[in-house]
Order: C-alpha cells, then structure tokens, then sequence
C-alpha cells in the first residue's frame, strides 16, 4: 500500500469515527431537532415574507420562532388537557352503555334486518359475539383511558424536562430559520456527489418534505375539523377525542378518515337512528373523505412520485420504527431510495 494510500484511508476511518461520535453525541437531542426542523420547515414562506418586511435575520427568527410557538404550545396543550378528560368521559360512557346491555340492544336490532336473519341460522352464533364485543368495547377504552392517565402523570413528573426541551426546540428553530439556508449549502457543498445528481436529491427530499408537511398535515387538519364539527352535531360522545383521531388516521393512506367515521354510521344504522346514520354517510362520503381528494393533489401533486400502496406500508413501518416522526420520515426515506437508484442507473 502506498503513502498516500494509507493516508486516504486513515483519514477515512477517522472521518467515519468522528461523524459516528458526533451521531452519538446529538441523539438525545434527535426528537427536538427534528421537530424544530419540521416546525422551521412549515412556516419558512411565512418567514422569508417577514424577513422582507423586518429586513434583519436575528429578528426575523426570534420574531418568527416566537409566533411558532404561540401558534403551537398553548393550543396544544389545551388540546391534550381536553383529550385526557374525553377520554375518561368516554371510559365512563362506554362503562355505562355495555351495563346498561346497549352491546345486546344493537345486536338484536343488527338481527332485524332482513338479509342478517337469512344468513344467521346457518353462520352466526350470537352469544359468543356478544360477549367478546362487550370485552372488547371495556378493554379498548379502558386501555386508552389508561394511557391518557399514565402520559398526564408523566407530563407532571417530569414538567422540567419538558420545559427544558421546549427551551431546546426554541433555540433549535431559531437556528433553523436564521441559519438553514447556510446549513442546507455547506450539507450541499461537501457531499462527495455530482452536482446534477447533488440538484436532483435536493429538488426530491424537498418535494418531499413539502408534500409531507404542508400537503398532509393542512389535508389531516381539515378533515379532523369536518369531522369533529359533524360529530358534535350528531351528538356522538366526546367529538373532540374523535376528530383528533381522525387527524392521526387521514395520515395513512388507504386506511384514512373513514376509519373513524363509517364505524359510527354503521352504529346508527344498526341502532335504528337511520336519519343520522345517512347524514354521516353524506357528509363522510362527499365532503370529509372528499376533501383528501381534493386538497392532496392540489397541495402535493405528484411530489412523492410514490405509489400509494408503498406510501401506505412505508408509513405504517415508518410509524413502527421511528413513531409518529415515521409519517415524515418514511416518504421522505422512500423517495431517496428511488432517487439513488435512478441515478445509478443513469450513471
């Protein structure tokens, strides 16, 4: 091996230990860097639009970092203090109604309909289904139940370190906004790639990250809000609770909002409340299950260029591996990959 040989791959291996350590170093900090990135993200045309205005980058970003979390901290916590208390209510409820024999009530009227009663005699036994619909009904809100209480000990346990990471997030979207575009050209300027392949990587992960953020989160926004609105006009128990899981589901591809709305048209229907169950039906059907149609591809396009059943298992294992960081990560991760084979190929 030549002299200069062994120095390019010492320098190498050392390069490879310092970027492992710095790795180790910055993971404690991973959850708030990424979230500041994301929020940094989000609002940066609202920041160049200020930065026009004030036309200095320190103020810009402390002005811009402060809004954020006025915009961000108090609604979420007045949200998370109502889910909890919801969610109790709905133990509660649900408690009282599989008491109350409702669980054996829907069954008996789900027997009333026609086609039911012509399958039933020879395919379903009702009084295992019973049962095992009332366990699974007190176990599933109880589960739930549980975890709102044990993550609101946790938030009063540990109140400081929370209030430190919201001090960290702080900082870190000041950074972001004051000095991202420095980070993403000196990121840009030492990848040992191309500078077509360097331009084609950055226009895909910021397609991207824009399809992702904005697209997703403004289309999950809107059809949690149709749906917490239509739920409380129809009186179905803790709307708040339910809009929000509808947020989280719209998320997915395939699955979507209908995961939690057409449960609840089913009900009303087997429940003989058939002026609701239709009005659900309507207005899930053409205007919150719509609206996906609607605004994703007016918002996001053809960003992701990814077909819609590997965006679907990428985010479910995106949201195994990493949790709810792996909405985000997961298209983001699979357009890389396809972006680094075509250049490949081309190449």
């Amino acid at each position: 091996m030549k002299k200069d040989q062994f120095v390019s791959l010492f320098f190498i291996d050392l390069l490879i230990f310092v970027v492992v350590q710095v790795y180790f170093i910055f993971t404690p900090f991973f959850e708030d860097i990424f979230w500041s990135a994301i929020l940094a993200f989000a609002f940066h045309p609202l920041y160049l639009r200020l930065r026009g205005w004030i036309q200095n980058d320190t103020v810009t970003s402390l002005t811009m970092t402060a809004l954020i979390f006025l915009a961000v901290i108090p609604p979420a916590v007045l949200l998370l203090l109502n889910i909890v208390q919801q969610t109790i209510e709905l133990y509660q409820a649900a408690s009282d109604y599989v008491r109350q024999g409702g669980i054996e009530k829907s069954i008996e009227h789900l027997r009333t309909i026609q086609p039911i009663q012509s399958i039933q005699e020879k395919l379903i036994s009702w009084e295992p289904f019973t049962k095992q619909a009332s366990s699974w009904l007190l176990n599933t809100v109880k589960t739930m139940g549980n975890y709102a209480a044990n993550q609101t000990a946790n938030i009063t346990k540990n109140i400081l370190f929370i209030l430190l990471n919201v001090c960290f997030m702080a900082f870190f979207i000041f950074i972001f906004l004051r000095d991202g575009e420095k980070i993403y050209s000196y990121i840009y300027q030492i990848a040992p790639l191309e500078e077509k392949s360097k331009k084609q990587i950055a226009i895909r992960i910021n397609e991207a990250f824009s399809a992702v953020i904005r697209g997703q989160l403004v289309t999950a926004l809107t059809q949690a809000t149709l749906a917490g609105f239509i739920f409380w006009i129809l009186g179905i128990p803790v709307p708040l609770l339910f809009a929000v899981l509808t947020f989280f589901m719209s998320m997915i591809p395939v699955v979507g909002a209908g995961s939690i709305w057409m449960p609840w048209a089913v009900y009303f229907f087997i429940s003989h409340q058939t002026a609701k169950a239709v009005t659900l039906l309507i207005f899930g059907g053409l205007v919150i299950s719509l609206a996906d149609n609607i605004l994703k591809p007016a918002l996001i396009g053809e960003k992701t260029k990814l077909p819609y059943f590997l965006l679907f298992f990428g985010i479910l294992g995106g949201l195994r591996v990493y949790g709810f960081m792996g909405v985000f990560l997961a298209p983001v991760v699979l357009t890389l990959f396809f972006t680094l084979v075509k250049i490949h190929q081309e190449n």
